[in-house]
């Protein structure tokens, strides 16, 4: 039996996308084929949420122990998500065993030096990846690998999409659902606001302190995606949910708390999507108005910007995988 293993990080102040990325990842190589043995190897702030999905695990909080842990595994292939890492890091991997790279931004590491590179956001093709002799590279938004339950394309019509979203991911260190919900809590529409699994205590009670009777708090939900579906306008990070909102065919408006964010909020306001800038300054103020316009004009459900997904990457991504190893 071959086995790949899955390094990646997650928790308060990381945040989560790396980790649930690779989850799904992981469930669709079991999905192609169940002979493939998946071990993750994670730090100690994801051992609650990977323990409950059946796949084994090592916890170790330091990059420095991998070396050790790779050649305790008879491994087929080394998976790494991480921003934590360096070039001298993947040689070492590199030269145990054949190693992925899940990049995106090309801008941390070499990516000459794994022999599999992945980037499925909307920009992965224009950021110059090197062509390397058998090397294969899984570019663009056609591979990019969503939660499961984003995996069958398809919206409910009978759903009435109503009301606003507010979600910043995981955690949200720099207080932006609450600077939103003040900006909006007036504005008469139905409010939900999404409180993740790394929101601190005493900011939940900031913004449990605000609400009004048309604002209701989801305490970290297990999917956001009926949620969304069932929202008109949601107001997000432009990460990963960006794309699950695009899916299924709901408002985005979009901000960017960090760097690796900035190029998927460029090329999505250039297809037209509303942009509020980044943190520290995000314009808050312009919330209202970006509202009202979504609310009376849309987007058309035939824009070409619903077509850059179509749940399918994370299969595809894994099919090719299983026949690299």
């Amino acid at each position: 039996m071959k086995s790949i293993l899955i390094r990646t990080f997650g928790g308060k102040g990381i945040g989560y996308g790396h980790f649930y990325r690779c989850l799904s990842l992981a469930k669709a190589i079991k999905l192609i084929s169940e002979d493939i043995n998946i071990i993750f190897l994670i730090n100690q702030d994801l051992k609650d949420l990977l323990g409950s999905t059946g796949f084994n695990f090592v916890v170790s909080n330091n990059l420095n122990e991998d070396n050790e842990k790779i050649n305790r595994f008879d491994i087929s292939l080394f998976i790494f998500d991480s921003y934590l890492g360096d070039n001298r890091y993947l040689k070492m991997v590199k030269e145990k065993t054949k190693l992925m790279l899940i990049d995106d931004n090309n801008d941390i590491y070499d990516t000459s030096i794994p022999d599999i590179i992945y980037n499925g956001n909307i920009h992965a093709e224009k950021l110059g990846y090197f062509g390397v002799r058998n090397q294969l590279q899984l570019l663009g938004p056609k591979f990019l690998i969503m939660k499961e339950e984003y995996w069958n394309r398809g919206t409910n019509k009978n759903v009435i999409k109503d009301g606003i979203l507010i979600t910043t991911g995981g955690t949200d260190e720099y207080g932006v659902s609450l600077r939103i919900l003040e900006q909006l809590k007036n504005l008469g529409s139905k409010i939900k606001v999404i409180i993740g699994p790394g929101y601190k205590d005493d900011y939940i009670r900031k913004i449990e302190d605000s609400i009004t009777d048309n604002i209701k708090l989801i305490y970290k939900p297990n999917s956001l995606k009926d949620y969304i579906l069932s929202s008109k306008i949601v107001i997000t990070a432009g990460g990963s949910t960006a794309y699950e909102i695009l899916s299924q065919k709901s408002l985005p408006i979009i901000f960017s708390l960090v760097d690796n964010q900035d190029l998927i909020c460029n090329e999505l306001s250039n297809m037209g999507v509303k942009y509020l800038g980044k943190h520290p300054d995000i314009n808050y103020s312009l919330l209202e108005g970006k509202i009202k316009e979504l609310q009376k004009n849309g987007l058309s459900e035939n824009n070409k910007i619903y077509d850059l997904v179509d749940g399918k990457g994370a299969k595809l991504v894994a099919s090719r995988i299983v026949e690299e190893i």
